[in-house]
């Protein structure tokens, strides 16, 4: 839609209170609901918001080193008109997703939206496009009263009974985010205890975002109605499993009719463009899990032999490899499975992107692809094999995405560097906090 398309919309609906959603570094999402009365000017005006607000980070603390802080000014929160949609679950209530503009309304490197959009344009100047779809998993807890959170069933692996006992939750979700234009191709029951796993469907870069973050929204209000809370953190209890959220890719022309990263033959598993990006990815999969993996809890997830992956490999329906093509014939699309719901998505798709565009413009080889489980090798074993690991710890990720030229040419030097900031600030309080685990061991120990 164009914005004359979606004032007629706003009318049309009966809409009186309309959400400008933009997301932060750390991938919150964050609004103001303007009025009707302010609709006429919304395209033009946006809605303020200060520069400070970008360097914030999860406690809620302003990064030390920001640049942008008090004295710096406001940017404008620029409705994008192909993200509208009515909230079905809130009384005469739209969203629109925004691009982060300067205070003339130009265009502004600290956007993240901006940033995928223009990565997105050098690859159409190639004759390539992208087509993308998000698998995120969560947990659907029950508060116990006691400020932790028991799991809201036990239900086993994609049993019946699984997706049978909260029924009327995921039909509630799966038929408000169709009326919003969010269409969820698959939900199940996933491995742990209360663990679900959702897909929902490929589309072009821009859209599956705002799909991946309208499912979260919607999941998690949802469910907040209901009486639990839906939780997508990486590793919430050391005895369960960790949530994950998987990236499925493919290669396309400019137009979006011949796929490009699929083999011709059965026997040819990707084209060799789709194994360049592929090779891309694995070259700067260290800096991928920085942008994708970005909390110190991410790194408990990554463990060998967990389901998740920690070494930087590939396979053909290996579910223990960094990158997993689902299979040969028609399902040869690639699987970049490090990430977790903690990313900005925008920030975490531009840089996969970027890596991508690396191996195709450098044609940049993968080594051969992986048969067994890689988590249940030795250390040994995987270094004769020539198989590294994923970084092992927050810091290492983002040491390794400071470094990575070509993933902070693609994001810009204000969002790498305050990206950064922000992360390592958080990382910095964890460093600090005496955490439970240390008092029960410790107190009357030592």
């Amino acid at each position: 839609m164009d914005k004359q398309e979606v004032q007629n919309r706003l009318k049309s609906d009966s809409i009186e209170h309309l959400w400008v959603i933009w997301h932060d570094y750390s991938g919150r999402s964050c609004t103001k609901t303007v009025s009707k009365s302010g609709f006429p000017r919304i395209f033009e005006k946006g809605v303020v918001f200060a520069k400070a607000d970008l360097d914030f980070n999860l406690e809620d603390h302003m990064a030390p080193g920001s640049i942008f802080t008090a004295e710096t000014g406001d940017f404008l929160a620029v409705p994008d008109p192909s993200s509208y949609a009515p909230i079905p679950y809130r009384d005469a209530t739209a969203r629109m997703h925004a691009y982060l503009r300067a205070e003339d309304g130009s265009k502004w490197e600290a956007c993240p939206r901006t940033q995928l959009q223009r990565i997105l344009e050098v690859y159409n100047a190639q004759g390539l496009s992208v087509r993308v779809s998000f698998e995120p998993e969560f947990i659907l807890f029950v508060p116990n009263g006691e400020g932790e959170f028991e799991p809201a069933d036990t239900d086993l692996m994609f049993t019946v009974t699984g997706l049978d006992r909260h029924y009327s939750l995921w039909q509630d979700i799966i038929n408000n985010l169709l009326s919003m234009g969010v269409t969820v191709e698959q939900l199940g029951k996933e491995y742990g205890p209360g663990q679900y796993e959702a897909t929902t469907r490929h589309d072009l870069p821009l859209k599956a975002v705002d799909d991946y973050l309208t499912f979260k929204e919607v999941v998690r209000a949802l469910a907040r109605e209901a009486g639990w809370v839906a939780s997508f953190m990486p590793k919430p209890y050391a005895h369960l499993p960790g949530s994950g959220l998987h990236l499925h890719l493919s290669l396309w022309d400019a137009d979006g009719k011949q796929e490009l990263s699929m083999g011709n033959k059965d026997d040819e598993i990707l084209s060799p463009q789709g194994l360049n990006f592929l090779g891309g990815l694995l070259s700067h999969a260290p800096a991928l899990a920085g942008a994708g993996s970005p909390i110190v809890n991410s790194y408990k997830r990554l463990l060998p032999g967990s389901w998740s992956p920690a070494h930087i490999c590939w396979g053909i329906g290996n579910r223990a490899a960094l990158i997993r093509i689902p299979s040969l014939h028609r399902r040869r699309h690639i699987e970049f499975r490090s990430g977790d719901n903690a990313c900005n998505p925008f920030i975490f798709l531009t840089s996969v992107l970027a890596a991508g565009l690396d191996g195709i413009s450098n044609q940049i080889e993968p080594p051969a692809p992986v048969n067994d489980d890689v988590g249940h090798i030795s250390t040994d074993e995987a270094k004769e094999r020539g198989l590294e690991f994923l970084p092992r710890s927050l810091p290492e990720a983002l040491e390794a995405f400071e470094n990575d030229r070509i993933i902070n040419g693609a994001l810009g030097s204000v969002i790498s560097q305050e990206f950064i900031k922000v992360k390592r600030s958080e990382l910095a309080a964890y460093d600090l906090n005496v955490h439970p685990w240390e008092r029960q061991i410790y107190l009357e120990s030592i």
